[in-house]
C-alpha cells in the first residue's frame, strides 16, 4: 500500500502525542501529505440550549471561539514541527459532531490513512466517561486506521 495522503484528527483532550509522531514519521519517511484535522464540536451546543434562556448565543460564540482558538495553537504546534521536517501539512477545522465531521472530511477526500489518538483509561469510572470515538470510527470507515495510545493523564 502506498500512502500519499494521510488524515491527522487531533483533539483537545491530551490525546494527540503519539497520534503526532506517527503521523509525522510515516509522513516523513513516505513523503506523503499531512492534513491537521479538528473537529470544533457542536456537543456542548446541546447544553448551552438547554441551560440559558438568557444569552444562550453569545454562550454558543464563546465556546465556539475558546475550543477554536486552542484548536489552533495545537494545530500550529504541529505545523511547525512538519515545517521543520519538511512534511506538508495542512490545517483544516470543521464545525458539527466529531465522528459525523471525521466521516464527512474522509468521504470528500480520498485518504490512504487515518490517524487517531486515544487514551488508555486505568480506571473503571473513566472508561465509562470516555465517548468512545475512536471506537465508533473503527466501525465505520473503509481507510486504513492507526492509533496512538497515550497513557492516562
Amino acid at each position: 500500500m502506498t500512502i500519499k495522503k494521510i488524515l491527522l484528527c487531533v483533539d483537545l483532550e491530551g490525546k494527540n502525542k503519539k497520534a503526532v509522531e506517527l503521523a509525522l514519521e510515516i509522513a516523513e519517511k513516505t513523503r506523503a501529505e499531512l492534513m491537521c484535522l479538528h473537529v470544533v464540536d457542536a456537543y456542548p451546543k446541546i447544553y448551552t440550549n438547554e441551560i440559558y434562556a438568557i444569552n444562550r448565543v453569545e454562550c454558543q460564540i464563546y465556546l465556539d471561539r475558546s475550543q477554536t482558538r486552542e484548536a489552533q495553537k495545537i494545530i500550529d504546534n504541529i505545523l511547525a514541527q512538519a515545517k521543520n521536517i519538511g512534511i506538508k501539512c495542512t490545517p483544516k477545522l470543521r464545525y458539527g459532531f466529531i465522528i459525523e465531521e471525521i466521516l464527512k472530511e474522509l468521504q470528500e477526500q480520498r485518504y490512504d490513512l487515518l490517524i487517531l489518538g486515544k487514551k488508555v483509561h486505568k480506571r473503571l469510572v473513566d472508561k465509562l466517561r470516555s465517548d468512545k470515538i475512536v471506537e465508533k470510527l473503527l466501525k465505520k470507515v473503509n481507510t486504513s486506521v492507526l492509533i496512538g495510545m497515550e497513557d492516562e493523564i
